[in-house]
């Protein structure tokens, strides 16, 4: 895996909220790469900071940023968070494709409340939002 690969993999499965956190991980994995190659590959892909932390950019035709996905207690609702007055937009856009297992949503100004057929539909839903949840790193 070379280097931009690994960086990805990184932002995608690992939470990093500096670029020298990025670069010491990436040198963990064996890869050598310094501060300034790493922030001009953030801005090449797109990557945003959300929550503090450095993720993979959003689907092109995701109409609002989710800055966060989180599962309610006993796993029947999902809640989303965007920006605010982008709920109503975010949850029409799960709504329309038809994730299997979404029964349907609710939305507020910021948050859409997502409601599943069973716990495991959260990591569809999760990928049709480009959604990749931090495990710490």
């Amino acid at each position: 895996m070379n280097w931009r690969d690994a960086m990805h993999n990184l932002l995608e499965t690992e939470a990093h909220g500096t670029q020298g956190g990025l670069v010491s991980a990436l040198a963990r994995r064996g890869h050598t790469v310094n501060q300034a190659t790493v922030s001009r590959e953030l801005t090449a892909i797109g990557a945003v900071k959300v929550d503090g932390v450095y993720r993979m950019p959003p689907p092109a035709d995701l109409p609002a940023p989710v800055h966060r996905i989180q599962l309610a207690y006993g796993g029947g609702v999902a809640l989303v968070r965007t920006m605010p007055a982008h709920a109503s937009v975010l949850a029409q856009f799960i709504d329309t494709p038809g994730i299997e297992g979404v029964i349907g949503t609710i939305a507020g100004d910021d948050t859409v409340l997502v409601a599943l057929a069973h716990p495991d539909v959260l990591s569809r839903l999760a990928r049709r939002l480009g959604y990749h949840f931090p495990s710490g790193g």
